[in-house]
């Protein structure tokens, strides 16, 4: 980082331009002179990695020319005709790496690549994409700690409901004993929709399909996966764990019936998909994801479409529940940014 004046000067890299890589780079366009002016901070975007193509400019990269082209390969090679000199093939650095990749769930590329590089190079990591820390927590995490960088990953745990922030930030000195939290935005929607209009299960993915707020190949989301690595992250980061998915007893929505929906009805009930962290009577670690009936009265029980939910149950400040944010790849772009600014913001 470099000092002009009293405002810092910060150099981004971002793996990955997909949708959420471009929303961030949009954000950091946008509210650019508001940062620098709230938080002393100025953001400058000087590269964006890619597989098999790369650009940078450590004097920052023209993005409203970017931002013309949308998102992806063909986006960057646009650009690179109008700049040429600005591809590159070397590794380069920063103070911080936004990684963006896509989700991969089997070995965490390439987004653990990324992140092992940025490491070795003393960069910070934002990390919105999850497959990397999730298949490769305990590696990224102590090979960070031994090179004295901070990971943050907001965005990765919820997107925009503030969850990982309460947990290490506003609950700081109590005891954490239960987590329970509606983490996927897409899974809450179908079984609201289920709920409210007497859907099928595959009425109310249709549904969320046809409104762009389920993917084609969902998979990822009906089958628990997605909240279970959002989780996970939680779980190892406030419980000081070292888990993996194999920890972790999961159970999605796919199995849901309307007779299942009924009975929650007449019971006086919602059915909501619930990802649970509690510590057992042996003090053994448990991570739990599946549909559960919650009692009305429970802050999470009225938390209905895409919004998202969590309560924290601790020892010394009773329960504490956010709820909402955007289930979008605005609100996750948002979470990154807002993990950038508290990386280096001077007032805190």
């Amino acid at each position: 980082m470099i000092f002009w004046g009293d405002n810092m000067i910060i150099k981004v890299v971002l793996s990955g331009y997909g949708i959420v890589g471009k929303e961030f780079v949009k954000l950091v366009n946008e509210r650019h002179s508001y940062i620098n002016e709230i938080y002393g901070i100025n953001i400058v975007m000087t590269g964006i990695l890619g597989r098999n193509i790369t650009i940078h400019n450590e004097n920052g990269l023209q993005l409203n020319d970017l931002l013309v082209y949308g998102s992806g390969k063909q986006a960057i090679q646009k650009y690179i005709e109008l700049y040429p000199d600005d591809a590159v093939s070397a590794n380069i650095t920063a103070d911080v790496l936004i990684e963006s990749t896509p989700t991969n769930l089997q070995n965490g590329e390439p987004g653990k690549t990324y992140m092992q590089r940025a490491i070795q190079n003393h960069m910070d990591i934002v990390a919105i994409s999850k497959g990397a820390l999730v298949t490769g927590w305990r590696e990224l995490t102590e090979a960070a700690r031994i090179a004295n960088v901070r990971i943050r990953y907001s965005g990765a745990t919820a997107a925009a409901l503030p969850t990982l922030d309460i947990g290490q930030f506003s609950l700081a000195g109590c005891q954490i004993e239960k987590i329970e939290g509606i983490l996927n935005g897409t899974t809450n929607y179908i079984l609201t929709k289920m709920y409210e209009e007497d859907l099928t299960f595959h009425g109310g993915l249709q549904q969320a399909q046809q409104q762009g707020i389920a993917e084609t190949n969902s998979t990822l989301d009906i089958s628990g996966m997605d909240s279970a690595c959002k989780l996970l992250l939680l779980a190892n980061s406030l419980f000081e764990a070292e888990y993996s998915l194999e920890n972790v007893s999961i159970q999605g929505i796919g199995s849901i019936t309307k007779q299942d929906i009924q009975k929650a009805k007449e019971q006086d009930k919602s059915l909501k998909l619930i990802a649970t962290a509690y510590k057992d009577h042996s003090g053994n670690l448990k991570l739990e994801v599946c549909p559960r009936e919650m009692e009305k009265e429970h802050p999470l029980a009225n938390v209905n479409g895409t919004e998202k939910g969590i309560t924290f149950h601790t020892d010394t400040m009773g329960k504490i529940t956010s709820i909402g944010g955007a289930s979008n790849p605005r609100g996750a772009a948002a979470a990154a940014l807002k993990d950038v600014i508290n990386l280096y913001r001077k007032d805190i």
